[in-house]
C-alpha cells in the first residue's frame, strides 16, 4: 500500500523590505520624496531643452536661453505649490470626479497665473538689455497659450497623483509583504514548538519509568543525552531550515536517548553522500518520522527491530527517507493520526508549497517508509561532525 499525504499549497513570500516606506525601482530603493524631485528636475529639464530648441525660431539664442529658463523656472515654482495644495487634497477623501474637476481647474488657473509671471520677468529682462530701465505691462495671454500652458499643467498633476499613487500601493505591497513574513514565520514557529513538548513528554516519561525501576544510572545518562539534545535546538528555535549535517545530527541524539531505553532491540542505519550534507532540510523534520518508526515499527516486536534513515539526492531534489521492519501500517489506518506526521505535511507546504512532498510506504510485515521530497538548496552547516555511516547498536 501507497498513503501519500497531499500537500497544501501556500502562497509564497517575499521578504519584507527594510522599511516600509522605501519603493523597489530597478534594483534600489528610493523614498517618495527623493523620486519626486528626480522626476520633477529631469521632467522641467527636458521640457526647457525642447522650448528652448523651439525659441530659436523666434529669439536669438541669448534671449532664447532667457525665455525658456524663465518659463522653467515659474514653471518649475508653480507645479510646487499645486504639489503643496495636492498633498492637502490627497489627506482628504474625494470622489475621483471632485478630484479630476479640481486638477483641471488648478491646472488652467495655474497656467494663466504661470504665463503672467513669466512674460512680465521676461518684459523686465528685454527693457533692461535695450532701454536699461525697467518697463512692464500686463499683456493678454494668447488662447492657444493658456491651453498649452494648462495642458502641461494637467499633464504634470496627472503624472503627480499617478505616482503618488503608484508608490502608496508599492508601500502597502510591502506592508502586506511584511505582515505576510512574520504570519509565515509564525506558523513556523508554532508548528516547530508542537514537536518538542511532545518528544519532551514522552522522554520524561521513560525517565520517570527508569526511576520507578530502579535504573538511576539509564535513568541519568538519557537526562544528560536528553539535554544535550534541547541544548541543540536552542540554536533552531528560530530557524525554519538547517543543513542536513545539523538534522542528523539531532536524529542521532534523539536515537541515543531511544537506545538507552530499548538496548539492543534497537538497531539504527544512518546512510548520507557527503555531497548532500550541506543540502537545506526544515529543522526537526527526522525527528518526528524516526519516533513514530520507534514507536510503531521497533516497540511491537518483542526481538525489537531496526531503523534506517538514508539521505539522498535525486534530480535536484533531496530525499528524505526513514524506514523501519516492523509490522507495517494496519490496512485502511489513519496516515496522519500522529501529530509528528501532520506537523510534517503542514511544515513542508508552508515553506515549499507544491514543491515539496510526503509519502508513508508500507508492506505487511516489512515496516513503513516515510519519504521527504524538497528541493535542494545548500548551506554551509553549523556542526563539524561527519555521520556515522553504517550500522550503530
Amino acid at each position: 500500500m501507497n498513503t501519500t499525504l497531499p500537500d497544501e499549497r501556500t502562497s509564497e513570500v517575499l521578504q519584507a523590505a527594510d522599511s516600509t516606506a522605501s519603493l523597489p525601482i530597478l534594483g534600489n530603493h528610493y523614498r517618495a520624496a527623493p523620486l519626486f524631485w528626480t522626476l520633477q528636475c529631469g521632467g522641467w529639464l527636458a521640457f526647457g531643452l525642447a522650448m528652448f530648441t523651439w525659441g530659436l525660431d523666434y529669439f536669438n539664442p541669448r534671449d532664447a536661453f532667457v525665455n525658456k529658463a524663465l518659463l522653467v523656472i515659474t514653471g518649475f515654482a508653480m507645479t510646487l505649490i499645486l504639489r503643496s495644495l495636492y498633498r492637502r487634497v490627497r489627506a482628504r477623501a474625494r470622489t475621483p470626479l471632485a478630484s479630476a474637476l479640481l486638477i483641471f481647474s488648478l491646472s488652467f488657473t495655474g497656467a494663466a497665473i504661470w504665463r503672467e509671471v513669466q512674460s512680465l520677468l521676461f518684459q523686465v529682462y528685454a527693457s533692461v538689455a535695450i532701454r536699461g530701465n525697467v518697463s512692464v505691462r500686463l499683456v493678454a495671454i494668447p488662447l492657444g497659450t493658456l491651453l498649452y500652458d494648462g495642458f502641461v499643467l494637467f499633464a504634470w498633476s496627472l503624472l503627480y497623483y499617478g505616482v503618488n499613487d503608484w508608490v502608496e500601493l508599492e508601500r502597502q505591497r510591502e506592508r502586506a509583504t511584511k505582515a505576510e513574513a512574520m504570519a509565515h514565520a509564525a506558523r513556523l514557529r508554532a508548528l516547530q514548538s508542537q514537536l518538542e513538548p511532545h518528544f519532551l513528554f514522552n522522554t520524561l516519561n521513560a525517565i520517570s519509568t527508569l526511576v520507578v525501576e530502579g535504573q538511576n544510572s539509564a535513568a541519568t545518562s538519557m537526562i544528560a543525552r536528553l539535554s544535550d539534545f534541547l541544548r541543540l535546538t536552542l540554536d533552531t528555535t528560530e530557524t525554519p531550515e538547517i543543513s542536513v549535517a545539523e538534522e542528523l545530527e539531532f536524529v542521532r541524539r534523539y536515537l541515543e536517548i531511544e537506545q538507552l531505553r530499548f538496548g539492543d532491540r534497537l538497531k539504527v542505519a544512518i546512510e548520507a553522500p557527503a555531497d548532500a550534507m550541506h543540502g537545506l532540510v526544515p529543522a526537526l523534520v527526522l525527528q518526528p518520522l524516526v519516533e513514530n518508526a520507534v514507536k510503531h515499527g521497533v516497540l511491537p516486536r518483542e526481538k525489537g527491530g531496526s531503523v534506517t534513515v538514508t539521505v539522498a539526492r535525486n534530480n535536484g531534489a533531496l530525499q528524505l527517507c526513514v524506514a523501519d521492519d516492523g509490522p507495517g501500517l494496519p490496512q485502511g489506518a489513519a496516515v496522519t493520526r500522529a501529530v509528528g506526521l501532520s506537523n510534517t505535511v503542514a511544515r513542508l507546504a508552508e515553506l515549499y508549497g507544491d514543491k515539496s512532498s510526503f509519502s508513508l510506504d508500507s508492506s505487511p510485515n516489512r515496516g513503513v517508509t516515510a519519504i521527504v521530497e524538497i528541493p535542494f538548496r545548500t548551506a554551509a552547516p553549523r556542526f563539524d561532525d561527519e555521520v556515522t555511516q553504517g550500522e550503530r547498536g
